[in-house]
């Protein structure tokens, strides 16, 4: 066939918009900086390979001290090496980037049912919900957000010591928001000790709204309880020290900000242990050439405790504090081309008042994935969760979906996904279709 005969076909494709969410993150400044295909990293952006995990791990850098043969952009060098001998006589000297390293990832979608992304008065990550239709319902399709987000998203190494990343979204759920922006200091120079300061998302479940292939639809990261306004995630401020032991442990330790705006001065503290058996080393180091890019058989468990204390805040005036702990396990597998990631959570929440009542909740998620072949996959995902107060159980609800993914060029991708769950003990009911193509460059 030839290109003028695609052209057709193309306009179709274009007036189509991802499934992607505004937090969904590709970089392929990495690609020019190596001069290699998004597909190293990528299955399809943003969820990475075993190795794409390993170079994230490695603060953006080939495991190994691979970037000494791999980089085919030269980093810049600010100072010389020399200067380091006779610090802090001499300012050390370091790298930046030779060109900008900035991606730009534009997408939006078409999404057609009666319950939209947000799920009814749920809403989702964001607060958001299902739009209100004049003439009664909610609304039954909607062009709205074809075209209408822009990201932009810059990351790097800055030397053997350091690197950055830092992600803008225009037009997403707010007009311009800064939704990650921290510096990685790296001061034995691979993965076995990072710190992160800055705006970022806790090392938590093993699953990732910035890495997952549905976009940002988790109930997981996103759902608060009640009034509370704690969610882990999308992202939080303050501190995390993290690393690689042994090329099969992974750990996190960190503090960051309350939510809420209470006036305690405690902050919340968390913790993550990680170990893989079988496949890459989550230090992607001593690594066995694969069939393909995603391919190996491993297993990894994970366990996370999250404590902290979250400001309740009612008509603009704060009324007390709540004493909030996150406890979770996860597993994450892949045979092949079977991909597979289940967590489990229980969250308590204590609230610092007389007449407060104890209140928790429970949280499942599932999601498996086929690769039927690298340009093509199907997705299923199963979400659910539950909440009680005083000890009685309450809500119950879940949501669930089935998702094709067709990545069309190495930073172009095309998916459509069904939607179907319930509200809180709602009955089951088909909530929306949406079709979209996402490009980064």
């Amino acid at each position: 066939m030839s290109d003028f005969r695609l052209l057709p076909v193309g306009a179709l494709l274009g007036a189509l918009l991802a499934v992607l969410s505004p937090e969904a993150h590709a970089i392929p400044a990495f690609a020019k900086r190596y001069e290699t295909s998004c597909q190293t990293c990528h299955i399809a952006f943003p969820r990475l390979t075993p190795f794409g995990e390993a170079f994230r791990r490695n603060a953006y850098r080939f495991p190994g001290g691979g970037d000494a043969s791999s980089e085919k952009e030269e980093p810049l060098a600010l100072g010389n090496p020399a200067m380091a001998e006779r610090f802090p006589a001499a300012v050390w000297p370091g790298q930046m980037p030779r060109g900008l390293p900035l991606s730009i990832l534009v997408d939006g979608r078409m999404t057609f049912g009666p319950h939209p992304e947000g799920h009814g008065a749920g809403g989702d990550a964001h607060g958001q919900t299902a739009t209100a239709n004049p003439h009664g319902g909610t609304q039954r399709a909607t062009l709205g957000e074809l075209g209408g987000h822009v990201g932009l998203r810059a990351a790097g190494s800055l030397g053997p010591l350091a690197s950055m990343l830092a992600s803008v979204d225009i037009g997403g759920h707010e007009a311009v928001a800064v939704e990650r922006g921290f510096l990685n200091l790296t001061p034995l120079g691979d993965s076995a000790l990072h710190l992160r300061l800055g705006r970022f998302e806790p090392t938590l479940h093993g699953v990732s709204v910035h890495r997952g292939l549905l976009g940002h639809q988790l109930r997981l990261t996103g759902q608060t309880l009640g009034s509370n306004p704690f969610a882990p995630e999308p992202n939080q401020t303050g501190a995390e020290l993290s690393g690689v032991a042994f090329g099969r442990f992974g750990w996190a330790l960190g503090a960051v900000e309350n939510a809420g705006g209470g006036t305690s001065w405690r902050k919340v503290g968390f913790g993550r242990l990680e170990y893989k058996l079988g496949g890459m080393r989550l230090d992607g180091l001593h690594a066995e050439a694969g069939g393909a890019a995603w391919q190996e058989r491993s297993v990894a468990l994970g366990a996370s405790v999250w404590s902290g204390r979250a400001g309740i805040i009612k008509g603009g005036s704060h009324l007390y504090d709540e004493d909030v702990l996150r406890a979770g396990v996860d597993l994450h597998a892949v045979f092949d081309d079977i991909l597979v990631d289940a967590v489990a959570v229980r969250q308590t929440h204590k609230p610092r008042a007389s007449d407060g009542q104890n209140s928790a909740m429970d949280i499942a998620f599932a999601e498996l994935t086929w690769m039927a072949s690298a340009a093509f996959f199907p997705t299923a995902r199963l979400e659910w969760s539950r909440t009680s107060k005083a000890g009685n159980a309450d809500n119950s609800q879940w949501l669930a979906t089935l998702q094709a993914t067709a990545v069309l060029r190495a930073n172009v991708v095309l998916r459509v996904a069904v939607d179907a769950g319930a509200e809180p003990d709602g009955h089951g009911e088909f909530r929306s279709v949406v079709a979209g193509l996402a490009a980064a460059f």
